[in-house]
């Protein structure tokens, strides 16, 4: 085998090993690995929105907040990272800590699809487990998101936008539509 040959597979290994090793988001230890999603009406898969967390239920870092596939379709790794494409839809545009406290911590954060939408999610220690949830307003009213479902009229075609959740009030669902 010659030398350029040689080096070429070496090169095509070590770049399957490093999509490998991209394909896994490494869900902690102490990771909330769902604070809300976004599902599509093409298929069944989501992008699936978690908070990395230290033993004591803070933020394990000033952007802690992830994005990832979690994927439902037959004959697909059930994790996969997002793709730089997948970033424009569903990356996160803007993240912050705005308060790290021993009750709680409350981590600021936009999306790329709707930067002007602030959603805040709230981490705290619930006995002796981590539970997090994400506020949004939702049709005018303070509520907690759930999910956001996008109808697509094709690839890359978007024709609504649903964000749903409960009112923080009453705990009534509350469904808010878009258009783009």
């Amino acid at each position: 085998m010659t030398a350029p040959r040689a080096s070429l597979l070496v090169a095509l290994a070590l770049l399957v090993i490093v999509s490998m090793a991209r394909a896994d988001p490494r869900i902690g230890a102490f990771d909330l690995p769902t604070l809300f999603y976004i599902a599509k009406s093409d298929d069944r898969n989501r992008v699936d929105y978690g908070v990395r967390l230290d033993e004591q239920c803070s933020p394990a870092s000033r952007a802690p907040i992830y994005a990832y596939w979690r994927r439902f379709e037959p004959g697909q790794e059930p994790l996969a990272d997002l793709s730089m494409l997948d970033h424009r839809g569903y990356g996160i545009a803007h993240q912050s800590v705005r308060v790290s406290e021993p009750n709680g911590s409350w981590i600021e954060l936009r999306l790329q699809a709707f930067p002007q939408r602030r959603l805040l999610a709230l981490v705290q220690l619930a006995g002796d487990r981590c539970v997090g949830a994400v506020h949004a307003d939702i049709d005018g009213r303070e509520a907690v998101l759930d999910h956001v479902f996008v109808h697509l009229d094709g690839p890359m075609q978007v024709r609504e936008i649903e964000l749903r959740g409960e009112e923080r009030a009453t705990g009534r669902p509350l469904v808010e539509r878009l258009r783009p």
